[in-house]
């Protein structure tokens, strides 16, 4: 039973990290133009907006930040129910 929680854990966690290595947050445009969405998102106005390649920077790192978060936290039930199943085998 606990092989099997280790397995989804693990897995939960891969699917995690490989979801935040691909999240993006992609800066809408008008008319071929890069829009100052920053407002609309609840940003405080006059906070720095960083683009590069039409994606927010500082938006998809804190998308992936909460995807990696998730993915450790995934990855530490695993250990530790793996640990918890060799110390039962003792």
């Amino acid at each position: 039973m606990l092989t099997v929680g280790v397995a989804v854990f693990s897995v939960v966690a891969g699917a995690a990290w490989l979801r935040s290595a691909t999240a993006k947050i992609k800066v809408p445009k008008e008319k071929g133009k890069v829009v100052d969405y920053r407002e609309t998102i609840g940003d405080e106005p006059g906070e720095k907006q960083l683009v590069v390649d039409g994606v927010d920077v500082w938006q998809t790192a804190a998308l992936q930040s909460r995807w990696n978060a998730g993915a450790a936290a995934a990855a530490c039930v695993a250990a530790f129910l793996q640990a918890l199943q060799a110390s039962l085998h003792l």
